[in-house]
């Protein structure tokens, strides 16, 4: 393809969360894996001072953000599309949405809405719960004592990767594992601790006219909760496709979709569940899931006998068209 044909491809990583780490990997994995035949690839550093930055070698370039727009040397860049692969803010609390809808550039996550909803891990489990979905027990005031029981787990409101989690076993570990949530987030959640098999279920909308899922990942944690260090430092196995039974597998896949429908969802959004009592509950949205060679989604797509790039173009094809 000719060079003035090919699409230009912003790529957003970083971004301001405790997440940045994990972000920027996820845009290197997804960059080294774009068609370079079809696409111009451009990595977007958001730093943690909200400074719009692309890197090209030793230089760096500040983006416009009036209209999101580059200059290098005379030329004037402006982008086909925004594929947005930061955890945390500004992205998944849809402030990146809100922007790029101002500009009518097409995005690969939710819009606003749905963001500001799912980001809130009390709001989210809120909504589910009222649509008829199995969700966690929760509440956010230490005050509601009465309706803790112990283990529960405290986590913050609005962060991921299992940043300020903790499993907390009885009442005195209760207020150490507060002040650890809210490390990562003004506000924290007390949910109630589900114990069993922990599977995750990704559904996407790439196929045309249809929502699809990938194969099912089972999460076997070395330590009590699939916290950070069983997600990134190789405490846990992650087993894809999970060896479950078709009708465990058809039900997950149910009510993955069913929640992708009514929260309103876009692009490639993960579920995670918890087994009991061959119920699946679910414990987390995930609407910007990970990336990286470590992360589930890219299991899933490799275990779907995808290659990785075929994927990414199928996916930015979806959103140009």
């Amino acid at each position: 393809m000719n060079q003035t044909n090919k699409k230009n491809i912003a790529i957003l990583m970083g971004g301001e969360s405790v997440e940045r780490k994990i972000s920027i990997k996820s845009g290197e994995h997804f960059c080294a894996n774009l068609d370079s035949n079809e696409y111009n690839a451009y990595k977007i550093l958001i730093t943690e001072k909200s400074e719009w930055i692309l890197k090209i070698k030793d230089e760096l370039h500040q983006i416009n953000k009036s209209n999101f727009s580059l200059k290098l040397k005379n030329e004037i860049i402006k982008f086909d599309v925004a594929i947005v692969l930061i955890h945390g803010e500004p992205a998944e609390n849809g402030e990146l949405s809100k922007y790029f809808d101002s500009l009518n550039i097409p995005y690969s996550c939710c819009d606003e809405k749905a963001s500001l909803l799912t980001f809130n891990k009390f709001n989210c489990n809120n909504f589910l719960r009222k649509e008829n979905f199995n969700v966690p027990e929760s509440n956010t005031s230490i005050l509601e004592m009465q309706k803790i029981t112990f283990p529960c787990i405290v986590k913050p409101t609005t962060s991921g990767s299992s940043f300020g989690v903790s499993k907390v076993n009885s009442k005195e570990q209760l207020n150490q594992a507060i002040e650890h949530a809210k490390k990562y987030s003004n506000q924290y959640v007390i949910e109630e601790f589900i114990s069993g098999r922990e599977l995750c279920c990704a559904v996407h909308d790439i196929e045309k006219n249809q929502l699809t899922t990938l194969p099912i990942t089972e999460i076997i944690s070395e330590n009590e909760i699939f916290d950070y260090n069983a997600k990134y430092l190789g405490q846990s196995k992650e087993i894809t496709p999970a060896d479950i039974d078709t009708d465990l597998k058809k039900e997950i896949e149910k009510i993955s979709k069913n929640a992708y429908l009514k929260l309103k969802l876009k692009g490639i959004v993960r579920f995670d569940f918890i087994i009991k009592d061959k119920k699946p509950y679910i414990i987390e949205v995930n609407t910007i899931p990970g990336f990286s060679k470590e992360s589930i989604v890219p299991q899933m797509i490799k275990s779907s006998n995808q290659k990785i790039s075929d994927f990414i173009s199928k996916l930015l094809n979806n959103i140009l068209r």
